[in-house]
C-alpha cells in the first residue's frame, strides 16, 4: 500500500518537473542590453532583441513612479520599435523604473526591468546656446541656458556657473572663466584689463541684477585685430551637474576705441581712392554727354552766303510753290498737194497757242 503511494507520488512530480521543463524551453527570451537615454529631462527606454531569434516579435514597455508607490503604466505595446518614448507622461522631480518585455502570439518573455532612475540627477544637460557680438575690441558672450524639455531650467537649476574658455583661433585653449549666476538672472560685465586670475572668486567682478533678461552676458576686452573661439558649458550646484560643451564659436575684433590713428589711415586710404575715381566718372560722363549732343558750327563763308539777300531771294523763289499752266492741243495739218494752189500768203499758216491763267 505505501508503495504504491510513493509510485503515484513519484508520477506526479515527474509530471510537474517535465511539465515546468516544457514550459521553460517553450518561453520567449528577454530583450538584451535595456538602456535609458535622457538629454534634457527627456527620457527614450532602448533595448536590443533577444539574441538568436530571428523571428519577428513585439515589445512593452511599462514605467512606474517609485516615490508614491504606484503600479506599473504601459505607454507602448504592440510595437516592432526597440524604444520608447516616456517623457511626456514623466514629472521633472519624478524617481522611476522603467520595464520591457517581448511578445509574440500570446505568448512573453519575462520583464526586463531597470534600476531607479531619478530625473533632475541622473538626466544629461546639454550645451547651452552661445551667441557672440563683436564691437571694437570688445567681445560680448551672451549665454542662454538648455533648453529642458518638461521643466524651465531655472526652476530646476537655480544655482549654476558658466564655464567660459576663449583662445585665439589656432592656439590651444588656456584661458578659463568660471562665472558664477545665483538664482535669478544676473547680467555681468568684466573688462580684461581689470581682471586677473582669482579675481572671480575674490568678487572682484562688477555684476548687476537684472530682472526679465533671458540672457547671461559676458562683456570681455581682449586684443584687437585678433580672431578668437569661445565654448562654454554649464556646471550646477544642484547635483554637481556638468552640461554638454557648446559649439566652437569663433569671432574677430576688427577694430579698437583706443586707436584713432588706425581710423585716420583708413579715412584717407578711403580718399585717396575714392577721389579719382569720382573725377574719373565725371570725366566719361561728359564724353558721352558730348558724343551725343554735339557743338558744331558752319564756318564763316558758309554764314555770308546764306545772309546774302540775292542769294535769299533766289532761295525764297525757289522754295515757293510753282503756279499751275494750262495748256490747249494743237495740231499741224501738213500743206495740199502739187498742183493745188496753197493758200493766200504762199505759205502754210501754223498756229500755237499757249494760254496761262
Amino acid at each position: 500500500m505505501q508503495s504504491t503511494v510513493f509510485t503515484i507520488l513519484f508520477v506526479k512530480l515527474l509530471c510537474l518537473t517535465l511539465h515546468g521543463m516544457t514550459a521553460v524551453l517553450a518561453e520567449l527570451p528577454s530583450p538584451s542590453n535595456i538602456r535609458i537615454t535622457s538629454v534634457n529631462m527627456g527620457l527614450v527606454l532602448e533595448w536590443d532583441p533577444p539574441q538568436n531569434h530571428t523571428e519577428k516579435l513585439t515589445y512593452r514597455s511599462e514605467y512606474k513612479w517609485n516615490s508614491i508607490r504606484s503600479s506599473y503604466q504601459y505607454v507602448c505595446w504592440n510595437t516592432t520599435a526597440l524604444y520608447c518614448d516616456f517623457t511626456s507622461h514623466l514629472n521633472k522631480f519624478g524617481v522611476y523604473t522603467f520595464q520591457v518585455r517581448a511578445e509574440r502570439e500570446g505568448e512573453t518573455s519575462h520583464w526586463v526591468e531597470t534600476k531607479e532612475f531619478i530625473m533632475d540627477e541622473h538626466t544629461t544637460l546639454g550645451p547651452p546656446s552661445v551667441t557672440l557680438v563683436s564691437s571694437g575690441a570688445n567681445i560680448e558672450v551672451s549665454i542662454e541656458d538648455p533648453v529642458l524639455k518638461i521643466s524651465e531650467f531655472k526652476e530646476i537649476y537655480n544655482h549654476a556657473t558658466f564655464n567660459i574658455t576663449y583662445w585665439k583661433e589656432g592656439q590651444e585653449k588656456r584661458v578659463w572663466w568660471p562665472f558664477y549666476f545665483p538664482s535669478g538672472i544676473i547680467r555681468l560685465e568684466c573688462h580684461f584689463h581689470c581682471l586677473q586670475p582669482g579675481d572671480l572668486r575674490n568678487g572682484k567682478t562688477k555684476a548687476k541684477r537684472m530682472t526679465g533678461i533671458q540672457l547671461h552676458k559676458v562683456v570681455l576686452e581682449l586684443e584687437q585685430w585678433t580672431r578668437y573661439c569661445f565654448q562654454v558649458w554649464v556646471v550646477t550646484e544642484r547635483f554637481f551637474k556638468q552640461s554638454q560643451p557648446s559649439n566652437v564659436t569663433c569671432v574677430s575684433t576688427p577694430k579698437g576705441k583706443d586707436r584713432p590713428w588706425v581710423m585716420a589711415l583708413v579715412m584717407f586710404v578711403v580718399m585717396a581712392v575714392s577721389v579719382p575715381l569720382v573725377v574719373l566718372a565725371f570725366w566719361h560722363c561728359y564724353r558721352v554727354v558730348s558724343f551725343l549732343r554735339p557743338k558744331v558750327k558752319l564756318p564763316g563763308h558758309f554764314t555770308v552766303y546764306l545772309l546774302d539777300p540775292q542769294c535769299s531771294s533766289i532761295l525764297a523763289l525757289q522754295s515757293s510753290p510753282q503756279p499751275d499752266e494750262v495748256y490747249h492741243e494743237v495740231s499741224i495739218m501738213p500743206g495740199g498737194t502739187d498742183g493745188e494752189r496753197p493758200p493766200s500768203g504762199g505759205r502754210n499758216n501754223i498756229m500755237h497757242i499757249n494760254q496761262t491763267d
